[in-house]
C-alpha cells in the first residue's frame, strides 16, 4: 500500500508541473510581443497563421533525460499575445 501512495504522489507532482508550466505560459496572454521577446529573447521560429496572427515558437533542447519541447505564442495584429501553449513537461 505504501508503494502505491508513493507512486500516486510522484504522478501527482508530475501532473502539477505540467499545469504550472502552462499557467506560466498563459500569464503572457494580454502582454505585447515586445514585452515577451524582451524577457525570452528572439524566438526560434516565426510564422504567419493568417488573419494577421503570428506564431512565435521557442524550442527547448533535451538533455540529461529531458525531452525536447516547444513553447508557442499566438500574437494578433495589434502585437498582443492572444494564446500560449506548450508541450513541455
Amino acid at each position: 500500500m505504501t508503494l502505491a501512495k508513493i507512486l500516486l504522489g510522484v504522478v501527482s507532482l508530475g501532473l502539477g508541473a505540467c499545469s504550472t508550466t502552462q499557467e506560466r505560459m498563459s500569464s503572457w496572454v494580454g502582454t505585447t510581443d515586445a514585452h515577451l521577446m524582451s524577457a525570452w529573447g528572439a524566438p526560434d521560429r516565426k510564422a504567419k497563421a493568417g488573419g494577421g496572427i503570428r506564431v512565435l515558437t521557442y524550442k527547448e533542447k533535451g538533455g540529461k533525460g529531458r525531452i525536447p519541447c516547444q513553447k508557442t505564442f499566438a500574437v494578433d495584429a495589434d502585437s498582443r499575445v492572444i494564446a500560449a501553449n506548450t508541450d513541455c513537461f
